[in-house]
C-alpha cells in the first residue's frame, strides 16, 4: 500500500510539473496598430492614417534594468505589428514601443509605449497580448482636423 501512495504522489508530482511548464516553450504575440495623429488629437480619428513599415520593438528587463529581451519589427501596409515573444517573463517588465517612422509623420508621442503582460500566470487565457494604438506626430496638422475635431464635439462649452 506504501508502494502504491508513493507511486500516486510521484504521478501528481509530475502532473503538477508538466503544469507549471506547459507554457515555457510557447511564444506570445504583442499586436497593435501604429498611426499618424495628424490632428494632434491624441487619439485616432477617421483621417489618421495608418503608418507602413515603422518599426515597433516589444522589450522585457529585470528588477536591475537590465535587458533580458528586445525584438522588433515593422508594420504591415495597415500599421499592424504582431511581434513574438517566446516564454514567460513573469518577473520582468515588459513594453512595446515606438522606435521610428519612415514617413514625415516621425515625431514620438505620450501614446507610443504600452506595457504588456507576458505570463500565464495572470488569468488570460490567450497568448496574444493587444496594445497600443501607438502615434507619431507630424509637424503640421491636416486640413480637415478642425472639421473632423468638431465631430466630436469637444470645444462645445454649452453643456
Amino acid at each position: 500500500m506504501a508502494k502504491l501512495s508513493a507511486f500516486c504522489g510521484l504521478i501528481a508530482l509530475f502532473a503538477l510539473l508538466g503544469v507549471a511548464n506547459a507554457h515555457a516553450g510557447h511564444n506570445f504575440y504583442i499586436t497593435g496598430k501604429v498611426y499618424c495623429d495628424n490632428c494632434a488629437a491624441g487619439f485616432l480619428t477617421r483621417i489618421s492614417p495608418a503608418i507602413s513599415g515603422a518599426t515597433v520593438a516589444v522589450e522585457c528587463k529585470d528588477r536591475a534594468g537590465k535587458r533580458l529581451f528586445y525584438n522588433e519589427q515593422r508594420t504591415d501596409t495597415d500599421g499592424l505589428f504582431n511581434i513574438a515573444v517566446q516564454g514567460e517573463h513573469e518577473h520582468e517588465a515588459c513594453e512595446a514601443f515606438t522606435v521610428s517612422s519612415p514617413t514625415s509623420c516621425n515625431l514620438q508621442t505620450d501614446s507610443s509605449r504600452g506595457p504588456v503582460y507576458l505570463t500565464h500566470n495572470n488569468g488570460i487565457n490567450s497568448d496574444e497580448r493587444k496594445t497600443g494604438p501607438f502615434a507619431f506626430r507630424s509637424t503640421t496638422n491636416h486640413p480637415a482636423c478642425q472639421a473632423v475635431l468638431a465631430e466630436y464635439n469637444i470645444y462645445n462649452d454649452s453643456d
